[in-house]
């Protein structure tokens, strides 16, 4: 199994130099040019392709037990302040194994993802109520946890969203159409800390975000 992941590692890069020339590389040979840092699960499943189809030299990509941005907070520094994207982009994601490891409980796991799972303690405080149904606390525990880091990051780089220059975007990627809005939706659930549907219509004018607009009942 081991020899024929790697050849697959070795073939889809030889296929991936044949297909691109020096010109593909010559733009971001010495720098980078993200237009958005991507707050990712680590699952393997929520890739950054599912929002840019390439997304070399287009997405800084910080990936995460769960999503949070506190075990790699330099990381995200870096896309803010450094390369100063115009976006950050906490995408959280259906039937999340972290969440779904908090809610159970992960005192059988390892030091280290304790250690990544604890900084999961402050959006998701309740114990789950085994009369309520795992699936759909799943789900608000996940917009719970998507909400708590765009509120951190508010708080953290409140400067640059007071002065415009950057927009804070929570969103769950939808692989199993929980939502109702298609399989692989992005589906946009804050912007900015605002949730309300309308509201959020209102501070996004020009961008047609209609068919990503969700909100998910948190009571």
């Amino acid at each position: 199994m081991k020899n024929e992941a790697l050849q697959a590692v070795i073939d889809n890069n030889n296929r991936f130099v044949t297909g691109h020339d020096q010109a593909y590389f010559q733009g971001h040979m010495t720098a980078q040019h993200p237009r958005v840092t991507l707050v990712a699960c680590c699952d393997s499943r929520c890739q950054a392709h599912v929002i840019e189809p390439d997304p070399i030299d287009k997405v800084f990509t910080v990936e995460t037990i769960g999503n949070q941005m506190a075990s790699a907070q330099g990381s995200v520094d870096y896309g803010i302040l450094h390369l100063h994207t115009p976006v950050l982009l906490i995408l959280g994601h259906t039937d999340c194994g972290a969440i779904k490891a908090f809610m159970k409980g992960y005192d059988k796991e390892n030091e280290a993802v304790k250690r990544e799972l604890d900084f999961l303690k402050p959006p998701l405080k309740t114990q789950v109520d085994p009369k309520v149904d795992f699936g759909q606390e799943l789900l608000r525990n996940i917009q719970k946890n998507v909400d708590y880091q765009v509120q951190t990051a508010l708080v953290r780089y409140q400067t640059l969203v007071s002065e415009g220059k950057l927009m804070v975007v929570g969103a769950i990627y939808d692989f199993t159409n929980t939502l109702g809005k298609g399989f692989g939706r992005v589906a946009v659930t804050n912007i900015n800390g605002i949730k309300d549907l309308e509201a959020i219509r209102n501070l996004s004018q020009g961008i047609d975000l209609e068919q990503s607009l969700v909100r998910v009942n948190l009571d």
